[in-house]
């Protein structure tokens, strides 16, 4: 989060300094999938181009494969052309996909070098690894941190008006405030994703030829003896190996040789190059997200269960939606009351996204196993076909989650103009594109090719669906105000996905106020969204 943040942050021309403990990006994968509202915040930003030239081969098939053993019989096969749908509708301009941006498969051990080195560009950000922190004091005037140099041993303090913590799962900086964590703490005893899980990252070099079946970018491992899943790193020889512990085994006790080899399920030559416990089930946020000058983002404020992919990309979500409002007080045209929206919008959001891990993990827990599952033969091989339907169907939720994504809404924000009509259902498998304050402006298709997002500025941005005289109104009192507030007149777009002849929507794509005329006190309306 640190990295997305520095983009962000550099982006708005906000000087910043990263520390970062570790002497390098991140060795073992964890996050794998960078979903379509990650990448719309970093096409905004101007690094998604960069971040799609890495990741998967774009011809390596977009399937997710259900096996007994990697190496023994596959009885499903979830197609996932919606990638590629997506980024023709992208390279385009024309198709009605939803977002301007697909997801995109790229194992955080390839995402974060390309983030430091788009951060290292920026020239408002200073890009500090190897260096810890060891303390800090918050003052009403300010953040004073200690940070040591891992490699010297020499320590010095930085002086800063704000921090953001974005120091993962064990954060010293949380500790320090004295926020707890609330919600699932993976005690709940499952089948799979419950508990202590074991991650490997192994080399096999010969795997991918050796299984006579089309590759896929994840394979879940299921029968009798062993739970987990298997995630290709880069097509060829790599993967991050998940295992469930089993229920009364300690983690020391089991050799992850042993484990790596049941899981392929025939003798390969392959090397662990990491690998450790971690825990499943959780579904966690911390009690507070801030204080007066310090923000939590990314795991120090949740933690979720890895299923359906929403961890890191919440954590992106945090740090965009902290950017423009810091941007704002540096900025001088912020009210007292804008950056404290940000536990108010961002927290929410945490707890709604964690239930998506436990649902999926509680679904998979529950699968009942054909006895002869892994038999080869034609009685065996129905009951595989039937199992696998039923898994097809029972595992939607983990990746039909565009409502999840796009459909995120902050109901009820202090800094949001709402207009007292009812909410429609949260639904998360589903998106419908909503004209609503609080909701992400819906994406449309601009006539000369670009995303409507695209002609949207570091402020405030009033479309302008044919209400002139209303919009002039809106600007005079964001001038008042020393609001920045670019106007784009357009005509209304062809699908029926605005109502209102008005919108005003905020950095982070997310609408602020709408309506078919001008408020009756636009002073009060721009105040309102500034935090005042």
């Amino acid at each position: 989060m640190g990295l997305a943040a520095a983009n962000e942050f550099g982006w708005r021309n906000l000087p910043a300094i990263l520390v970062n403990e570790n002497l390098e990006t991140a060795k073992h994968p964890k996050c794998n999938s960078t979903n379509a509202r990650s990448m719309e915040h970093f096409r905004r930003i101007g690094i998604a181009d960069r971040i799609r030239a890495i990741g998967l081969p774009p011809d390596f098939p977009s399937e997710h494969c259900y096996v007994t053993r990697y190496c023994g019989f596959e009885f499903a096969r979830m197609k996932r052309p919606y990638t590629k749908l997506a980024n023709a509708s992208r390279a385009q301009g024309v198709t009605p996909w939803p977002t301007p941006e697909g997801p995109h498969t790229i194992p955080q051990i390839k995402l974060e070098p390309v983030l430091k080195e788009c951060a290292e560009e920026q020239a408002s950000i200073s890009v500090r690894f190897g260096q810890r922190l060891v303390g800090f004091e918050e003052t009403t005037d300010g953040i004073l941190a200690r940070i040591q140099n891992i490699v010297t041993g020499e320590t010095y303090e930085i002086a800063a008006q704000y921090m953001l913590a974005v120091d993962g799962a064990r954060s010293t900086i949380r500790r320090q405030l004295g926020f707890e964590m609330e919600g699932d703490d993976g005690s709940v005893d499952r089948v799979f994703m419950g508990g202590t899980m074991l991650s490997y990252y192994i080399r096999a070099p010969k795997l991918q030829e050796q299984c006579a079946r089309k590759p896929a970018i994840i394979n879940w491992i299921v029968n009798h003896e062993v739970r987990g899943f298997m995630y290709t790193q880069d097509a060829r020889e790599r993967w991050i190996v998940h295992f469930q512990v089993p229920k009364g085994v300690k983690w020391e006790s089991l050799d992850p040789r042993d484990i790596i080899r049941s899981m392929i399920g025939e003798d390969t030559e392959f090397e662990i190059l990491s690998g450790g416990p971690w825990t499943g089930g959780l579904a966690l946020t911390s009690e507070h997200y801030q204080t007066s000058r310090v923000f939590l983002a990314g795991d120090a404020a949740h933690l979720f269960t890895p299923l359906g992919g929403m961890g890191m990309n919440t954590g992106i979500g945090d740090v965009m939606n902290l950017g423009w409002k810091l941007a704002a007080v540096h900025e001088g045209w912020a009210g007292p009351g804008l950056l404290s929206s940000y536990e108010t919008e961002r927290r929410p959001i945490s707890v709604r996204n964690s239930k998506l891990g436990v649902l999926c993990a509680r679904k998979m827990s529950a699968w009942k196993l054909p006895e002869d599952i892994e038999e080869d033969s034609p009685e065996a091989e129905a009951h595989r076909t039937a199992f696998g339907a039923f898994c097809l169907e029972d595992d939607k939720d983990q990746y039909f989650t565009s409502g999840l994504q796009l459909g995120e809404r902050y109901e009820g924000s202090p800094i949001v103009c709402g207009d007292g009509a009812p909410g429609p259902e949260d639904i998360f498998i589903k998106y419908d594109p909503l004209d609503r304050p609080g909701a992400r402006a819906p994406h449309f298709w601009l006539a000369d090719g670009r995303s409507s997002y695209d002609a949207l500025g570091q402020g405030l941005t009033l479309f302008d669906f044919g209400a002139p005289d209303a919009s002039a109104a809106l600007q005079c009192a964001a001038k008042e105000r020393g609001v920045p507030l670019k106007v784009v007149a357009l005509p209304l777009p062809e699908e029926a996905i605005y109502g209102s002849r008005l919108v005003i929507v905020r950095p982070d794509h997310h609408i602020a106020w709408h309506g078919h005329a001008a408020p009756s006190d636009p002073v009060a309306v721009i105040d309102r969204i500034r935090g005042a």
